[in-house]
């Protein structure tokens, strides 16, 4: 029972569904259920609109398999651009499986045996994901990667017969899917299932590798260290407990050798540290999960009040010190980027709680503003690559990071203001625009941020009567006289948009929009407004949807239009 309603939370998805009618790639409304018992989620959106798809649905939108050309295109963008970060999948099984696809498609719905229905499942949600990053990244209009999800989903119902490793595996695929999408409540119940089915199957304890062949158990290592790293991101983004402590595990992370290595001599040996792997950079991403646990667990705790944390803080430090100056080791170049804005993100979560009773000649406090503004920049670099995906961490991520240092702004003006901290609002505007072109939901992040950057900026460049009031008081002056995106005043000064980004002050707002944004402005004011040595409070991802006005719905699941 609790399988089948995780599964048809993550499945049923309203505004997906709208949008594929309205795009033409429509599903029919027909009669005859997926095979999941349903068990509604929510009473907001009653009837078919929340619902998981039914199976004629599914066939009727199914996809064949690609072709010889495309499917290599496709599963080459999987293994070359996400197994690298989630190395849970056996290579050399997919290649099998990508070279039967034929045979497994010809066969009849009661011809497939338990490992054929899980083959196609895992195949055609890997198809799916490699499909995303194509259409991301280059013009694509061969088959839509929501018509290989569909075919996946077809199997769904013997996904979630069973708690096993395939089950696991079969979660993990759906959750790296939704991840660029506007889900999350949803996500966060998959993904701890998942790491609840795999303690239940005693995938974090070492003893339990003791009857497995080497691979194998480097195999389940991969899977459980995926999962979490999942499980930790999702639940941290949502303000949401862990399933399973860092103290109850006792699974050594995989050998740093190349993910499709199985002979035994070569993983019973010390794997060498010269050269990176296939599996170096999962492992690094996987070493920084593990001290944003620790900063979960020893700062963020309700507890002990916040002053009596400070003294953990150093240590805390000092580790993701280490653990930069071993990626600087091992990366280098646009390879650097994405572990730094973990890094980066990580220095932020633990510092940003201190702000308000640190000194402005305390080193952490300027520690943290770096921190944000980098994850500005680094979020800017990596969108004119065009081959980078949104979700909705990436969307908490550069706004918090933008809030932090409007929080500065606000709180010192003059004494934090800089060419480089204009630099880096400006990146985070420009990146929340670029998020809002892709998805409606995220142009009231960029409205809230716009409209909380005009305050700040009158403080700083205002009267002294300016500089007296609060920024709810500010705003309302603003909101009610001036188009609230005249940021001129900043880009006359600094102007710094670049030939491949859009200018954001010459976008005008969305109405519907702008009214989300601003009730999301007008309550975060009064957290950065705040009184000296109160903590500084940042609200998670599901609180902001619902500081807008918007009550969100953790169903939803809209991906990012392509570029």
């Amino acid at each position: 029972m609790v399988q089948t309603t995780v599964w048809n939370q993550v499945l049923a998805s309203p505004r997906g569904l709208e949008s594929a009618q309205s795009t033409g790639n429509g599903l029919s409304a027909n009669h005859a259920n997926l095979g999941l018992s349903y068990q509604p989620v929510s009473t907001k959106n009653s009837g078919d609109r929340s619902r998981p798809p039914r199976m004629e649905e599914l066939l009727a939108k199914g996809a064949e398999p690609p072709n010889d050309e495309m499917g290599s295109r496709i599963m080459n963008a999987y293994l070359t651009r996400l197994h690298t970060r989630y190395p849970f999948l056996d290579r050399r099984e997919l290649w099998r499986l990508h070279e039967a696809r034929w045979q497994l498609a010809k066969k009849k719905r009661e011809e497939l045996s338990k490992a054929d229905k899980f083959g196609i499942f895992q195949l055609y949600i890997v198809y799916a994901i490699g499909a995303t990053f194509l259409q991301l990244s280059e013009r694509y209009s061969y088959i839509p990667p929501e018509r290989f999800y569909m075919t996946a989903l077809q199997q769904a119902s013997a996904m979630c017969e069973a708690r096993s490793i395939e089950n696991i595996k079969a979660m993990t695929l759906l959750v790296v899917y939704h991840l660029r999408s506007a889900s999350s409540q949803g996500v966060w119940y998959m993904i701890g299932l998942a790491m609840r089915t795999a303690i239940d199957l005693g995938l974090h304890r070492k003893a339990n590798e003791v009857s497995l062949d080497l691979f194998t158990a480097q195999l389940r290592r991969r899977l459980f260290w995926t999962v979490y790293y999942l499980e930790r991101v999702v639940s941290m983004s949502l303000g949401r407990p862990f399933s399973i402590a860092d103290r109850n595990i006792d699974l050594p992370l995989p050998l740093d050798v190349d993910d499709d290595v199985r002979d035994p001599t070569v993983l019973s040996a010390a794997p060498p540290t010269d050269r990176p792997t296939t599996m170096t950079f999962a492992l690094f991403l996987i070493k920084v999960r593990q001290i944003d646990s620790k900063v979960q667990h020893k700062i963020y705790r309700a507890d002990r009040p916040l002053h009596t944390l400070r003294s953990k803080m150093d240590r805390l430090f000092l580790e993701l010190e280490e653990w930069k100056q071993s990626a600087l080791l091992r990366f280098n170049g646009p390879d650097l980027d994405y572990p730094m804005l973990h890094y980066n993100r990580a220095l932020r979560l633990l510092i940003q709680p201190f702000l308000p009773s640190l000194p402005l000649t305390d080193p952490y406090y300027h520690i943290c503003l770096r921190a944000a503004g980098d994850i500005c920049q680094t979020h800017k670099r990596l969108h004119q690559s065009l081959e980078y995906g949104h979700s909705f961490l990436a969307v908490q991520t550069v706004f918090m990071a933008g809030i932090t240092l409007l929080y500065a702004l606000w709180t010192h003006t003059s004494e934090v203001w800089s060419v480089q901290m204009s630099n880096d609002i400006r990146a985070c505007s420009t990146v929340l625009f670029v998020m809002g072109e892709r998805a409606a939901w995220v142009k009231k992040y960029r409205d809230a941020f716009e409209l909380l950057v005009n305050a700040a900026m009158e403080k700083l460049e205002g009267s002294d009567a300016a500089k007296k009031v609060g920024m709810a008081e500010l705003m309302t002056a603003q909101h009610g006289s001036a188009n609230p995106r005249n940021t001129a005043s900043m880009s006359k000064e600094y102007p710094t948009t670049g030939p491949n980004m859009p200018d954001v002050n010459s976008v005008q707002m969305d109405p519907a929009a702008q009214d989300h944004g601003v009730r999301m402005a007008f309550q975060l004011a009064p957290w950065i407004d705040l009184e000296e040595d109160c903590p500084f409070w940042m609200p998670d991802f599901e609180t902001l949807e619902s500081l807008s006005g918007n009550l969100w719905n953790g169903e939803d699941s809209v991906l990012f239009d392509p570029l």
